[in-house]
């Protein structure tokens, strides 16, 4: 086995871990009445993706704590994206941890852009969650906005989050969903991932 493929079953199974933190986290949770529907994801498709993830990262030849670090975001990414479209939330185990490890590993390296790159896009984030008093945008989406920012830094993360918009308000048109709530977290998480699988990451 190649080191690529190592790599895309050690993010494929960060994933699908991920899923069953999440779907443990909102065990005996139920959705609010006036928030987005609960969906059962399909499963299988995460360990697919963090594969995915997994050997694009490894093949643009990022060094192996940094690919650590990204395996242990997937799986935090992931466990964001079941929990939020099976009850609604995003979990601070699942987005303040990974920020926590990713602004941490700056620190101790000595550099500040993953903390500056949180806190740019935590800002206007969380400008609109009060605005909107945590309803139209809510806290766990400013938390997971930081992560982004953390991870790609500022100009990436802005880029990345447009893209998550513009999806989102094309997936509720298609399915006649424009006047219902809406889980921003998948968009935010799938755009991250994205980001990542493209371009090399800090």
């Amino acid at each position: 086995m190649n080191l690529a493929a190592a790599w895309a079953v050690l993010f494929g199974l960060a994933a699908w871990g991920g899923v069953v933190a999440g779907g443990a986290l909102c065990s005996g949770r139920v959705a609010a009445a006036d928030g987005p529907r609960p969906i059962v994801p399909a499963s299988w498709a995460f360990p697919l993706a963090g594969a995915a993830v997994g050997c694009a990262l490894a093949l643009q030849g990022e060094p192996v704590m940094r690919l650590g670090l990204l395996g242990f975001v997937v799986f935090g990414l992931a466990g964001c994206t079941v929990a939020d479209l099976r009850c609604g939330m995003l979990p601070d185990l699942l987005t303040l941890a990974p920020l926590a490890v990713v602004v941490g590993a700056g620190a101790f390296a000595r550099d500040p852009a993953p903390a500056l790159g949180a806190a740019l896009v935590a800002i206007p984030f969380a400008g609109l969650a009060l605005f909107s008093h945590g309803r139209g945008m809510g806290w766990g989406d400013v938390k997971l906005a930081a992560l982004g920012g953390a991870l790609l830094g500022a100009p990436d993360a802005a880029f990345a989050f447009a893209f998550a918009a513009a999806a989102a308000y094309l997936t509720a048109r298609r399915t006649g969903r424009t006047r219902e709530p809406v889980a921003f977290g998948p968009y935010l998480a799938g755009s991250i991932v994205a980001m990542l699988a493209v371009a090399p990451a800090g």
